[in-house]
C-alpha cells in the first residue's frame, strides 16, 4: 500500500478560555424557556440559565441516561430496522428515516409537534439503487429535480459488485415515481465502484466519500451531470480511491462518514478497527487507474494522503455515527450504545448512556431545534435527546 503511516490529527484547534464566553449575570428560571438566546439552558438544580458548554447536547449531567429526557418521537411498524436520519435542508420540517431491512424511507412531517404525519415510501427499484442502505446524506439542489441525497447499498448486487452510492431527488413529486422507458424507478444517477459501502459523505455539489467495505478504503465519487430520474448514462462519473486497506467495516453495521468543509477533513467511523480518524482531503495525488464494470471518465487509486487518529480503542469499541458540529465531534458507539463528544484534538468533552440494547444505536442528526435525534435500530423507534431532564 502506498499510504502515508497513520500520524497525528492535521488540525488542532485550542479550545477557548471558558471564562471569556460568557460575563452575563444568570437569570432565575424554571423551564429553557425562561432563559435568553445566551444562556439558552434552565439548569434544574440552581433554577439558573447557563450557557451552553461544548457538547451540552448530550446533557449536563453525569452522562447517564437519567441524566437527560429521551423522547421517542415515532415508534411504529412502517420502522423496519431504521439505520440512518436526516432533516431535508430544504424542507427542515422533514426528516427522513432510512430503513435497512426493506430498502424504503419513512418521511415524518413536523417531527415531535401535534402536527406530526408520516408516510413509509419505497422507490420502485430501490432493491438495486439503494439495497439494504447504510446511510445516507442530503447534498446539493439540482436546478431541476430539488433537493437532493445520496445514498449507498451494502451488498454486492447478488455476487458481481455492480454496486455505488446513488443520487436521488428528496422532492416528494420526483422521489419513488417510476420511469416508464426504463423502468429504473426514480435514482439521478448511479456510479458502481464500492461493494458492501458502509457509509457516505456529500462534500459539495454533486461529489460524496463513500466507505468501501470490501477493498477497505474511502472511494470519493463525482456524478457531474445527472442523467434524470431512471436513467442510466454514467459516462460523465469520476471515482477516486483513497487509502485502501486502512480501514475496516464490519458486517451489517454502518461506518458513517462526515465533512468538514471548514478544515476539508473527513471524519471516519472506522468500526473494524475501533477507531475515529481523519481523512486530509487536500492530500494525496494521483496514481494509477483501476477497473470497473461500467464505463466513467475517470477512475483512479490516491496515493500519499494523510490520515490522522482522533479516537483510538481505549475510547471507543464500535464507532459507528459520526457528526462535525462546530468544534465538536460526535460519535455513536454500537458497542455500548452510548454518545461521546470530542473536541478536535480527540479529548473527550462527555459522554451520554441510553441503556438500549447493544446494537442499538447507528445513525444520528441534529435538527433545527439543535436536539439530537437517533434512530433505535433493534426497537423501531425514533428519538430526541432532550438535555434537561
Amino acid at each position: 500500500m502506498n499510504q502515508r503511516p497513520l500520524v497525528g490529527i492535521a488540525l488542532l484547534i485550542a479550545a477557548c478560555d471558558s471564562e471569556s464566553t460568557s460575563t452575563e449575570t444568570a437569570e432565575s428560571c424554571e423551564s429553557d424557556a425562561d432563559c435568553s438566546s445566551s444562556q439558552p439552558y434552565c439548569e434544574p438544580e440552581s433554577n439558573a440559565c447557563i450557557a451552553a458548554p461544548p457538547g451540552s447536547e448530550l446533557g449536563f449531567g453525569d452522562g447517564s441516561a437519567q441524566s437527560v429526557t429521551f423522547t421517542v418521537i415515532l415508534e411504529d411498524k412502517v420502522l423496519k430496522r431504521p439505520v440512518d436520519l436526516g432533516f431535508d435542508p430544504s424542507h427542515p420540517n422533514r426528516l427522513w428515516v432510512i430503513n435497512r431491512q426493506d430498502d424504503s424511507v419513512v418521511v415524518i412531517t413536523n417531527p415531535g409537534t401535534p402536527a406530526m404525519m408520516f408516510d413509509r415510501i419505497k422507490d420502485p427499484a430501490a432493491a438495486h439503487f439503494m439495497a439494504s442502505p447504510p446511510a445516507f446524506e442530503f447534498g446539493a439542489v439540482d436546478e431541476t429535480y430539488g433537493q437532493t441525497f445520496g445514498i449507498c447499498g451494502d451488498g454486492n448486487n447478488g455476487g458481481d459488485n455492480f454496486m455505488g452510492p446513488a443520487l436521488f431527488s428528496s422532492e416528494l413529486d420526483v422521489f419513488a415515481t417510476q420511469n416508464e422507458v426504463t423502468g429504473l424507478g426514480s435514482h439521478l444517477d448511479m456510479l458502481h465502484s464500492t461493494t458492501f459501502c458502509k457509509g457516505i459523505a456529500h462534500i459539495d455539489t454533486n461529489r460524496y466519500f463513500a466507505f468501501n467495505g470490501k477493498k477497505g478504503s474511502i472511494d470519493l465519487y463525482d456524478f457531474a451531470d445527472d442523467h434524470g430520474p431512471g436513467f442510466d448514462d454514467h459516462s460523465d462519473g469520476h471515482i477516486f480511491r483513497y487509502v485502501e486497506g486502512w480501514v475496516k467495516g464490519v458486517d451489517g453495521v454502518s461506518s458513517h462518514l462526515d465533512y468538514d468543509p471548514a478544515t476539508k477533513l473527513l471524519y471516519i467511523a472506522d468500526t473494524g478497527n475501533q477507531r475515529v480518524l481523519t481523512l486530509d482531503t487536500t492530500t494525496g495525488t494521483q496514481g494509477a487507474s483501476f477497473g470497473g464494470l461500467e464505463e466513467v471518465e475517470t477512475r483512479i487509486e490516491m496515493v500519499d494522503a494523510e490520515l490522522g487518529e482522533l479516537v483510538g480503542p481505549e475510547k471507543v469499541q464500535s464507532p459507528s455515527g459520526v457528526e462535525v458540529r462546530g468544534e465538536v465531534i460526535f460519535v455513536s458507539d454500537r458497542a455500548t450504545s452510548k454518545f461521546h463528544a470530542f473536541d478536535r484534538a480527540g479529548e473527550e468533552l462527555r459522554s451520554l448512556a441510553s441503556n438500549l440494547d447493544i446494537g442499538s444505536i447507528g445513525g444520528f442528526t441534529f435538527g433545527p431545534d439543535n436536539r439530537l435525534y437517533f434512530v433505535d435500530i433493534l426497537g423501531g423507534r425514533v428519538l430526541r435527546v432532550d438535555p434537561v431532564p
